[in-house]
């Protein structure tokens, strides 16, 4: 696995998760440089689709908010498909 990749390569369910019927999505805030919050929101429907749209549209929300900073955690297709299959 390489040392960098870049985001368009992850995974493109990254930070989401089935709980229930529903898709959710989480993420970590950073406001003003050092203080965190951990954001956990159902995205409201069983469609895995519909769920990947909704979450970019979230995170483009929060990213245009004033002090905050998206921190998101990305791992490679290939080695979320890897955990799935263990």
């Amino acid at each position: 696995m390489p040392d960098r990749f870049s985001p368009a390569d992850a995974n493109p369910d990254h930070h989401l998760w089935r709980n229930g019927r529903f898709w959710w999505v989480a993420f970590t805030l950073l406001h003003d440089g050092w203080r965190q919050e951990r954001v956990r929101k159902s995205l409201k429907t069983t469609d895995l689709a519909e769920a990947r749209r909704r979450r970019d549209v979230l995170f483009a929300q929060y990213a245009a908010q004033p002090g905050a900073q998206l921190s998101l955690r990305f791992a490679p297709a290939a080695a979320a498909a890897a955990l799935r299959a263990a």
